[in-house]
């Protein structure tokens, strides 16, 4: 027999033996009415053998009951905490299916935003600004090569660059850019790898030459160094410089961040900020600030990199969160009354839409967003 997926949650919330994923998951299809048919049917099932075995008393169960409907749903410390508060602190049967119970018949009005913000595809928005100064619109050339320089030309693949490892012409300086929604990968001369995460730029030189490889990143980018110990790469940020042999690693430096990270996944890298410089290992984070001090720190590693694999993961602040999102979904904010500084930890897909991230977000009972235009106002 088949079970359905709605069945297999309420039976791992009911013995509370679900992962949070499993709890999250379960509230947000307790929350569509699709599903009230398959409940009714469940809480019947699981009423019938209550009267099979020990059963909470009616006189506590209503009391109970009367206690769950006269209570607002409380704030979270974190997107983390339980739709429901009390669904883990009664202990017995009974009381969980009053809570289920509950929950079916407060839902919250559906999020309806005012307008509609559609992330683009992420191919059409990048750009190559070439050592002539020219600026190419990577997402309406539809050819596969583009010329950068007198004798060399790049090929082009979809969202990728690949630039020739043989090229003998005088090294030009390019600059690939990327926009809100936009990704791209690109292959430098050497051969390492360079995804660019949206709202980026890498400056690099069409070939290397001399001493040492070195680019420039403003924004996000990860990178897959070609191993070359005669020739060390160096990568150059706003507020460090990160100079590796063999690699991977992602680096976070958006001006509009406070601080800046560099995330190490494979090799090492000595990171300095011109007061200090550090070593990493593999799953290390060194978090930069304008002071003198590099923070050394283990991250969440699917967290760091969830961007290259289409995905967002959060673990902060709404106003980290809104920034990340603004990003792709390419919108401003503005903030009315003291929001709230609660981390919310969550995971989407970055094809999900926009108001379903916002709505899931909002599920947590103490952030409300409203859309104009291209405007999110965020409120208590």
């Amino acid at each position: 027999m088949t079970i359905s997926r709605f069945r297999y949650l309420f039976k791992r919330y009911y013995s509370q033996s679900c992962t949070w994923e499993e709890r999250q998951e379960f509230l947000l299809l307790l929350n569509q009415s699709e599903h009230d048919e398959e409940l009714n049917a469940l809480l019947e099932e699981l009423l019938s053998e209550e009267e099979r075995t020990e059963r909470m008393p009616d006189e506590p169960a209503m009391r109970i009951l009367e206690t769950i409907m006269s209570t607002t749903v409380p704030a979270k410390r974190s997107y983390r905490s339980t739709i429901v508060k009390s669904a883990w602190w009664i202990g017995s049967a009974a009381s969980v299916l009053l809570i289920a119970w509950w929950v079916t018949k407060q839902r919250p009005p559906a999020f309806k935003p005012v307008a509609s913000i559609q992330v683009k595809d992420s191919s059409s928005n990048a750009r190559l600004i070439i050592g002539s100064g020219e600026v190419i619109d990577l997402g309406k050339k539809t050819d596969d090569s583009i010329t950068v320089q007198q004798g060399l030309a790049v090929s082009k693949t979809g969202n990728q660059l690949a630039y020739d490892q043989s090229a003998n012409a005088t090294p030009t300086i390019n600059t690939l850019i990327t926009d809100k929604g936009g990704t791209y990968k690109l292959v430098l001369p050497d051969g390492s790898k360079v995804w660019l995460n949206a709202t980026s730029s890498l400056r690099f030189p069409t070939s290397f030459s001399g001493d040492y490889r070195e680019v420039m990143v403003n924004g996000e980018a990860y990178f897959e160094i070609a191993a070359n110990a005669k020739q060390p790469f160096i990568v150059t940020t706003p507020k460090s410089k990160v100079v590796v042999l063999g690699t991977q690693f992602n680096i976070k430096a958006y001006q509009e961040e406070e601080q800046e990270y560099t995330t190490l996944l494979q090799g090492a890298v000595n990171v300095d900020n011109g007061h200090n410089i550090k070593r990493l290992q593999p799953g290390e984070q060194a978090a930069i600030s304008d002071g003198d001090q590099i923070r050394i720190r283990k991250p969440d590693i699917e967290t760091t990199t969830a961007w290259k694999e289409g995905k967002f993961r959060f673990n902060d602040n709404i106003q980290v969160i809104m920034r990340e999102l603004a990003r792709w979904y390419d919108f401003k904010v503005v903030y009315v009354g003291t929001v709230t500084s609660r981390s919310y930890e969550a995971s989407f897909s970055r094809k999900d839409s926009l108001e379903e991230i916002l709505h899931q977000l909002e599920m947590t009972g103490d952030i409300h967003f409203s859309i104009t235009d291209k405007t999110i106002t965020v409120s208590p």
